[in-house]
């Protein structure tokens, strides 16, 4: 037994060591590299019932439906660093291409400036035959 809790005592320690790391991650990037070829932005700052928002419309600009996308919100202060970040889903079930999709994000307090970028996103596979 006492070998036992020397092991879990081992592991709380490397636990413990290893927390402030997690803590201390950095800031979230957008999941895929080049979004932008196959999505366009376009938001604002706004409000709703007193309270800060976001929005505005993503564009799918690529020949492939999406399907569970999320958006990216950084909220920056005067200097253009990132101070807080939000992901939010674009509630739009399917974005067709060629279609946008309206969204609004709230976020935690007004600020000078804002970036909205496409955090995640599944293509969407049509036609073809699923059977095997």
């Amino acid at each position: 037994m006492p070998r036992l809790r020397r092991v879990v005592a081992a592991l709380a320690v490397l636990g413990l060591a290893s927390g402030p790391a997690w803590a201390a991650a950095d800031r979230l990037v957008p999941l895929v590299a080049g979004w932008e070829q196959y999505f366009k932005l376009e938001w604002e700052p706004a409000e709703r019932r007193g309270q800060p928002i976001v929005r505005g419309y993503v564009l799918n600009d690529w020949g492939m439906p999406a399907a569970r996308m999320q958006l990216l919100v950084d909220t920056l202060d005067a200097g253009g660093n990132v101070v807080a970040q939000r992901v939010a889903w674009v509630g739009a079930g399917i974005l067709m291409p060629g279609v946008r999709a309206y969204f609004e994000v709230p976020v935690a307090e007004r600020s000078p400036g804002y970036r909205v970028s496409v955090f995640a996103f599944d293509w969407v596979q049509v036609g073809g035959d699923d059977r095997n």
